[in-house]
C-alpha cells in the first residue's frame, strides 16, 4: 500500500524529472538554432573573387581603356555585377590591366545573367583592343577572413605577393599566416594584409597576400622595411617560435611573384563598403 508521503514524493520526483527533460530539450534546441545561424552566416558570407589580366594590343592601350570605361558605366554600375580595373605597375604582367570582381557567393555566379547588350558591347569596344597571346585565363579565389589583419578599407594601391606552395602543404601555410597575424596583433603593426587562396585557375597551389597601401612611400611596409613585422617574430614568438616560422617558410613556399596594382576609379564599379576581417 502506497502511503500519502510516498505518493507526494512520487509526484514531486516526476515533476523534477519532467523539468530536467524540458531543460534538456530547450538546451538542445538552442544549440541547434545557434549552429544553424552560424552556418547560415558562413554560407551567406561573400568570400569569392574573380580576377583576370588584360594585355592591350600594340598601340591600343588608350582605346582599350576608353572601351572599358564605357563598358563599366553601362553594365557594371550601382546595383549591377561589380567589376574593378587596375593598372599593373610591376611584375611579369606590367603594362597590362587586372580585372577583379567580388566579393561574391558561389550562388551568385549561378544566378548571374549577362545581357545580349553586354556581350555585344564587349565584343565591339573591348575585345578588338586585347592581345590574348599570353593569357592565363581567369582565377577564382577564396578570401580567408580569419587570416587577414587590419581594416579592409579600399586604397589607391595594392602590393600583391603571389605565393606558390609545395603540393600538400596547405596546413603549414595556414600556420605561417596565423603566426604572422599573431605577431602583427601583438605589436600593433600598421602593415595590414588580406589573404586569399586560389581555388581554381592557373595554379591551384597558390595563395595571395594583398597589402593595401595609400602611396608608393608605404611600399616599404610590405617589403621588410619600416612598419613591417619581420624584426618582431623573435620578440613575440621567442627564438624557438621564430625558428619554427623560418623553417615553415623555407619548406612550404616554393616561390613568390610580387606585383603592384593601382586602382583606376573611372574604369571601376562604385566602391562598396569594406568587409572587415
Amino acid at each position: 500500500m502506497i502511503t500519502r508521503f510516498e505518493r507526494v514524493f512520487f509526484i514531486i520526483n516526476q515533476g523534477v524529472k519532467m523539468k530536467q527533460l524540458l531543460l534538456s530539450i530547450v538546451y538542445v534546441l538552442s544549440i541547434n538554432i545557434v549552429f544553424s545561424q552560424n552556418q547560415n552566416t558562413l554560407d551567406e558570407r561573400k568570400t569569392i573573387f574573380r580576377t583576370w589580366y588584360m594585355k592591350p594590343a600594340q598601340g591600343k592601350s588608350q582605346m582599350l581603356q576608353k572601351g572599358l570605361k564605357d563598358h563599366v558605366s553601362k553594365f557594371h554600375g550601382e546595383g549591377q555585377w561589380p567589376e574593378y580595373y587596375f593598372e599593373v605597375l610591376s611584375g611579369p604582367n606590367s603594362g597590362s590591366f587586372a580585372g577583379w570582381s567580388g566579393p561574391h557567393t558561389w550562388k551568385e555566379f549561378d544566378e548571374r545573367e549577362r545581357s545580349e547588350g553586354d556581350y555585344a558591347h564587349w565584343s565591339k569596344y573591348v575585345e578588338p583592343y586585347l592581345d590574348n597571346s599570353n593569357n592565363n585565363g581567369v582565377m577564382l579565389l577564396s578570401r580567408k577572413y580569419d587570416l587577414g589583419y587590419g581594416p579592409s578599407a579600399w586604397t589607391d594601391y595594392y602590393h600583391l605577393s603571389w605565393n606558390v606552395i609545395h603540393p600538400g602543404t596547405g596546413a603549414q601555410y595556414r600556420e605561417i599566416a596565423n603566426l604572422s597575424k599573431k605577431v602583427k596583433e601583438a605589436t600593433n603593426s600598421i602593415n595590414h594584409h588580406n589573404i586569399y587562396q586560389v581555388v581554381s585557375g592557373y595554379n591551384a597551389d597558390m595563395w595571395l597576400w594583398e597589402y593595401p597601401i595609400n602611396s608608393m612611400e608605404e611600399m616599404s611596409m610590405s617589403t621588410g622595411g619600416a612598419g613591417s613585422s619581420l624584426n618582431n617574430f623573435e620578440k613575440v614568438l621567442g627564438k624557438q617560435g621564430a625558428d619554427r616560422f623560418r623553417d615553415l617558410y623555407k619548406t612550404t613556399i616554393k616561390h613568390r611573384v610580387r606585383e603592384l596594382q593601382k586602382l583606376i576609379p573611372d574604369m571601376s564599379s562604385p566602391i562598396p563598403e569594406p568587409i572587415e576581417n
